[in-house]
């Protein structure tokens, strides 16, 4: 990389990009706005994820400089520290970034050299939304990789499916010359037959990190067994309902935690109660069969109440001391008991997911930081399950004030969606979340899409405590 210094090889490098060496090339920006935050964040990632290369800035496509926007102060604004700030904070994995300033016609231009040798597909660890609050310009957990458009213009953007097996194959390529440099440096008197049976079991041992639904599927699979058994031990004959269910697992260091009395304290005074039946309520004052019990190192409660009072309903609560937590509750559509509710399996209220996947996430960062968990090195993985959903249509009928009914009904009977919230994430910022969460669960009503000015609404709402 010491040639990149020549201003012959800058000059070439410009109108004849290298085919062994990346090179993206963009007008000036300016890295302190957004815009800029989010071309400079998503060219290292792109530019990592094809094992290295330079990002150039201030040249037109066509390869001459950008006379017009050109900084004054190059050095100044485009200050290594202010650029490993912004790869820091956006890239899922740490790496060193250089920066040259090459110099032509007078002129400074910054040359941001991102390194090779990655070893798992780089992604956007945090979101960054437009001055207006609008439009994502980088997506959180989302891979960038160099790409070509149209005009043929290299670019950085989501993968394609063609784009994948360069990636992966990159990573596997520097997995292996890491193993190889290893052998060679500490194996180098080992015979050839003790180094093929090292280097076979080493490979065997590479395995792909798990992923978040990986992780979460089993754990929503045993609470459901677990739902069951214990519907069974009491002998209960639930009645035809549909549900809904979420399973949080913490990712990240957990605070050592028993399941006690006083561990269950600290859950229901963190719990900020956004509604009069909160998710993952503390039912010790409630009669004997619906109190919390310990089952596994696991606290579990079932509340089940099927009367034809003021209320109706049927939870079953997990609260895992090592950060796991599972609900699965009736969906209110179904058990509700006032005059004007629909009849059982025939609807669902548009705006009852909406809050309740809303508060979810709400209540579980409450209790992740009551936990202790640091917010900059926690996420918290979330599973969202509606069944009974089958012939079912979307309404407004426990939200009448906004007016909603499609004809269409749904033809998929269950939906499952995952998200990855950041511990950091502030209540004004819950909405895109639970935007990702809902989408996949309106999309079965004949492709419908709800508004995110009405998502962030509501979930605004629940948060002020207005609903």
């Amino acid at each position: 990389m010491g040639s990149i210094y020549n201003q012959d090889f800058l000059n070439n490098l410009v109108l004849n990009p290298s085919e062994s060496l990346s090179v993206e090339i963009k007008r000036w920006i300016d890295p302190q706005s957004k815009e800029g935050i989010a071309k400079i964040a998503k060219a290292c990632i792109a530019l990592r994820n094809n094992d290295g290369g330079i990002f150039l800035v201030g040249f037109n496509n066509d390869g001459s400089p950008d006379i017009q926007g050109a900084h004054q102060l190059p050095k100044e604004s485009f200050h290594p520290d202010v650029i490993q700030s912004i790869a820091s904070k956006f890239c899922s994995e740490a790496f060193e970034v250089k920066i040259h300033y090459l110099e032509k016609d007078g002129q400074e231009y910054p040359a941001l050299e991102i390194p090779s040798g990655f070893t798992t597909p780089v992604a956007a660890k945090a979101g960054l939304k437009d001055e207006q609050g609008n439009k994502d310009l980088i997506k959180a957990h989302t891979v960038y990789v160099r790409s070509l458009n149209s005009n043929n213009i290299v670019s950085s953007s989501e993968p394609r499916c063609n784009d994948w097996e360069r990636v992966i194959n990159l990573c596997f390529e520097n997995r292996e010359a890491d193993i190889g440099r290893f052998l060679r440096r500490h194996l180098g008197g080992l015979t050839p037959s003790l180094l093929r049976e090292f280097a076979s079991t080493i490979a065997q041992a590479i395995q792909p990190e798990e992923s978040i639904e990986d992780i979460l599927r089993p754990y929503l699979q045993e609470s459901v067994e677990r739902f069951n058994s214990v519907v069974k031990e009491r002998s209960l004959n639930l009645p035809e309902h549909g549900n809904w269910q979420v399973a949080l697992i913490i990712i990240g260091e957990v605070p050592q935690h028993y399941a006690n009395t006083q561990f269950l304290n600290l859950l229901a005074f963190n719990n900020p109660k956004y509604t009069g039946w909160p998710v993952w309520l503390d039912s010790r004052g409630f009669i004997d069969q619906d109190q919390p019990y310990v089952y596994n190192g696991t606290w579990e409660a079932l509340l089940v109440s099927l009367s034809s009072g003021w209320s109706r309903h049927i939870d079953f609560m997990r609260f895992d001391p090592k950060g796991k937590f599972y609900l699965r509750r009736a969906l209110e559509d179904d058990m509700s008991v006032k005059n004007y509710a629909p009849t059982t399996m025939t609807a669902l209220d548009f705006a009852l997911p909406v809050i309740r996947t809303a508060e979810a996430i709400a209540v579980g960062i409450e209790f992740a930081k009551a936990m202790g968990c640091e917010p900059e090195k926690t996420q918290l993985a979330f599973a969202f399950k509606w069944t009974g959903l089958r012939e079912r249509r979307l309404s407004s009928w426990a939200n009448q004030e906004r007016s909603i009914w499609l004809e269409g009904l749904a033809y998929q009977d269950e939906v499952l969606a995952f998200v990855n919230v950041p511990l950091e994430t502030p209540r004004s910022a819950l909405a895109q979340y639970v935007n990702q969460a809902v989408n996949p669960l309106f999309t079965i009503f004949n492709g419908f899409e709800l508004s995110i000015d009405v998502i962030e609404d509501l979930t605004r709402r629940l948060i002020e405590r207005r609903l």
